[in-house]
C-alpha cells in the first residue's frame, strides 16, 4: 500500500462513523483520487491561491468531504426563490388571453416543473452509479473533477465519460474541454424528438440492464425515500 492508499483509508475510516458507506463507495472514492493523482490537470481548483492537492493528506481530505457531502445530499427539488419577471404575465394575458387567476397558477407550476427539470441531470447520475458503482465504476460527484462524471479503471487504462440529460443541454465552453482527450459522451434524449439513447450507452455500459424504465423505477424510489431529506419549500 503506497502513501496515499494510506491516506485515503486513514480518511475514509475516520469519516465511516458519519457517512456510514460501503465498500463499494470506498473503491470509487479511492478510484476518483488515483485517477487525480495520475492527471492532476484535471481537477476543478475553485481557488487559485490554496489549490488542492490530491496527493496529500489534507488534500484528499477536503475532497472527501466534498465528495460524500455530495453523495449524501439528497437531490430534491426545490421551488425557486427567485420572483418571475411580471412582464412575462403581461405577454401571455395580452397574446394568450389567459386570466389572472390562470397566470398566477401558471406562475407556480412553471417554477415547480423548472425545479424538476433541474434536478433530472442528477437524478441520472445517481441512476447510472446504482448500476455502474457495482459493476466497477466510479462516479466523480461533488464536482471537482473537469469535464468527467464516471470513470472506470480496467487493464491499466481509464475510461472517462461525461453524461448529459440532453443532446442539448452542453454548452461550448464544456465540449471545448474534450477536445484532443479520450473523454467519451453520452445523453439520455435527443431535445427534438424525445428519443431516448439507452440503446446506445458507450460499450462498458451495455448489458448492465441500464433503461428508460430502470431510470424511472429509481428516480419514484430515490424520491419517495428522501423527500422528506430536502423538500424544498
Amino acid at each position: 500500500m503506497n502513501q496515499i492508499e494510506q491516506y485515503c483509508k486513514n480518511i475514509l475510516n475516520e469519516l465511516n462513523p458519519t457517512y456510514d458507506f460501503d465498500n463499494t463507495l470506498r473503491r470509487a472514492f479511492k478510484d476518483v483520487i488515483k485517477y487525480l493523482n495520475e492527471f492532476p490537470d484535471k481537477i476543478s481548483n475553485r481557488s487559485k491561491k490554496n489549490p488542492i492537492n490530491p496527493a496529500t493528506k489534507d488534500g484528499i481530505s477536503q475532497l472527501a468531504i466534498t465528495y460524500f457531502n455530495a453523495f449524501y445530499s439528497p437531490t430534491i427539488p426545490k421551488t425557486p426563490t427567485t420572483v418571475p419577471d411580471e412582464m412575462v404575465s403581461v405577454i401571455m394575458e395580452t397574446v394568450f388571453g389567459y386570466s389572472k387567476k390562470q397566470i398566477e397558477e401558471i406562475k407556480i407550476t412553471h417554477q415547480q416543473s423548472m425545479a424538476c427539470e433541474n434536478a433530472v441531470g442528477s437524478l441520472l447520475e445517481r441512476y447510472l452509479d446504482s448500476v455502474l458503482r457495482p459493476n466497477g465504476w466510479a462516479w466523480c460527484c461533488g464536482d471537482f473533477v473537469k469535464a468527467i462524471d464516471f470513470i472506470k479503471y480496467e487493464d491499466g487504462v481509464w475510461y472517462e465519460l461525461q453524461i448529459k440529460n440532453r443532446d442539448n443541454s452542453e454548452n461550448s465552453s464544456s465540449s471545448a474541454i474534450r477536445e484532443g482527450t479520450n473523454i467519451h459522451k453520452w445523453f439520455r434524449t435527443k431535445s427534438r424528438t424525445g428519443e431516448t439513447m439507452w440503446n446506445n450507452v458507450p460499450k462498458p455500459m451495455q448489458s448492465l440492464g441500464l433503461s428508460e424504465d430502470g431510470f424511472k423505477k429509481f428516480v419514484e424510489q430515490y424520491l419517495k425515500a428522501n423527500i422528506n431529506l430536502g423538500k424544498g419549500n
